[in-house]
Parts: structure tokens; C-alpha cells; sequence
């Protein structure tokens, strides 16, 4: 006998009955449910494709970036000064002129990746949740953890609102790094004085990249049928190593 797939303790069930047909919903039905009802959503969604979600997520992450345009420019601005002034304290070599004309071509690859970010994002996610979840033998296949990772990135969306109510509302002329518009402590220090290695680990710490890496728990478990532990253990060690990765590549 096991236990009921995504809990740790609950009544026992007979595998070899058949499940009950996953409910019928619409896309726009899952983009709600996820908030409230996640196992639901992962449960009827266990043999979907993530196309049509991540369509959605790339076309409204493109509205909420193309609204914030401005403030993202500025916010770019102040990292690149601030990272080549720490490059040509190491480097000598880096003159002004060289960093100048090295502007213009990493303006355009911040610019693309704010728009290609939650493709690449969901993509680097499910390669570290596929892996773990081979490690705690829960098995689900890569497309099933694509799937997951990206039903998963929907309350990322709230953040990005968020973060555009705040270029709306709110006085931006001071807002000079990437956490600036982030739910995390990590906005509220000053990145001229904080250890970059620091700063990008605090960064990591925000409130809706907590709520996308719980979901991801839920989902692991709910496809996998274990128990929500071990989905709280897969998704943990996939946080730790995106987080790690954020903390060695900061400058």
C-alpha cells in the first residue's frame, strides 16, 4: 500500500485501481487556480506540453518589461559604471574608452535577456529540478518538469506587476540596482558598499522566487506521487544550486 500522491501522511490507496480522469480546465483557469489550488492544477496538467503557458508568461513578461522600460534602462546604467569600475580596479588595462564601447553590445544582451529571461529561466530550472528529482528517485520526465517549472513561474508574473505598479507610483530617479524593483532585502542595500557575492545571494532571497520554488515542490510531488517531503527535498536542492550559481558568477 502506499501513501496518496503530494502528502506525507494520509489514507491508504491501491495503486493498481484506476485514477480518476484529471478535470477539464481552461489555460486561463490554470493561470488562477495555481494561486490557490497548485496540486489541482499540476495533477490535470501531469501530461500536458508547457507551449501554450509559456507563450502566455513570454508575451505578458514582455508587457510588464516594455512598461518598465525606462527604469530598467536606468537601472542597467548604474551596473554597468558600477561593474566596470570594480573590473578596472582589477584590470588596469580597462580604460574608460574600452568600457565605453563595451556598452552599447551588453546593453543589447541585458535588453534581450529581460525579454528571453523566463524561457531561459524555467529552461536552467528544470535541468536542476530534473536532476535532483533523479537523486530522490521521483520520477518525472523532463517535459513533465518543463511543465512544472513553468506553471510555476506564473506568480513570478504578480512580481513583475508589482514591479511596474512601483514605476508608476513611485519615485524610480533613485533606484540603481537589479533588486531595485524586487521583493527582497537585498533592495535595500547599497551595492556600492555590499560584498557582490553577498548581495547576489540576498538577492536570491525574494519573495516570489520562494513562492515559485514552493510550487515547484508541490508539483514534483503531485506528478511523482511521493510524499510532499520530497518534494520540498528536490525543489530545495535546485534552489540551493541556482542560488550558488547566482552568488560564483557575481562580479
Amino acid at each position: 500500500m502506499e501513501t496518496r500522491p503530494g502528502t506525507d501522511r494520509g489514507a491508504a490507496y491501491d495503486a493498481s485501481t484506476s485514477a480518476p480522469p484529471p478535470e477539464k480546465a481552461s489555460v486561463v483557469e490554470d493561470f488562477i487556480d495555481i494561486f490557490y489550488a497548485p496540486a489541482k492544477v499540476f495533477a490535470r496538467r501531469a501530461m500536458s506540453g508547457f507551449g501554450i503557458p509559456m507563450l502566455i508568461i513570454l508575451v505578458l513578461s514582455a508587457g510588464f518589461a516594455f512598461a518598465s522600460q525606462s527604469v530598467f534602462s536606468q537601472i542597467f546604467d548604474a551596473e554597468f559604471s558600477r561593474g566596470m569600475a570594480r573590473a578596472m580596479q582589477t584590470n588596469p588595462r580597462l580604460t574608460p574608452e574600452i568600457a565605453n564601447s563595451m556598452k552599447p553590445m551588453q546593453e543589447k544582451i541585458a535588453g534581450a535577456f529581460v525579454y528571453a529571461g523566463p524561457l531561459l529561466l524555467v529552461f536552467f530550472t528544470t535541468i536542476f529540478v530534473w536532476i535532483a528529482a533523479k537523486l530522490f528517485s521521483a520520477k518525472v520526465t523532463f517535459g513533465q518538469v518543463m511543465t512544472i517549472s513553468t506553471l510555476a513561474y506564473i506568480p513570478r508574473l504578480l512580481g513583475s506587476l508589482i514591479g511596474v505598479l512601483q514605476v508608476v507610483l513611485m519615485d524610480t530617479t533613485n533606484f540603481t540596482n537589479r533588486f531595485s524593483l524586487a521583493v527582497t532585502p537585498a533592495r535595500f542595500m547599497d551595492p556600492d558598499t555590499a560584498n557582490p557575492k553577498m548581495f547576489a545571494l540576498v538577492g536570491n532571497v525574494e519573495l516570489f522566487t520562494i513562492w515559485s520554488t514552493i510550487l515547484i515542490a508541490i508539483g514534483v510531488s503531485v506528478v511523482s506521487k511521493k510524499p510532499r517531503s520530497t518534494g520540498y527535498l528536490v525543489a530545495g536542492v535546485a534552489f540551493v544550486v541556482m542560488s550558488g550559481l547566482a552568488v560564483l558568477t557575481a562580479r
